[in-house]
């Protein structure tokens, strides 16, 4: 692509029953939240970054 997007990563949070989401890391507890509706996900086990060149 000929231009640099300004887009920054988000995460793809893994639950322990095996489900993947989108949300994000609140860096003062430590817990992951789901981007659909902000709630905390108790049972995420990992996440890993998720780069994207558009945004919704």
């Amino acid at each position: 692509m000929s231009h640099e997007f300004t887009v920054e990563a988000g995460l793809v949070i893994f639950s322990y029953d095996g489900r993947a989401q989108f949300g994000w890391l609140d860096l003062k507890t430590g817990a992951y939240h789901a981007e659909s509706d902000g709630r905390c996900i108790p049972d995420a086990i990992g996440a890993i970054e998720f780069h994207s060149d558009v945004t919704h």
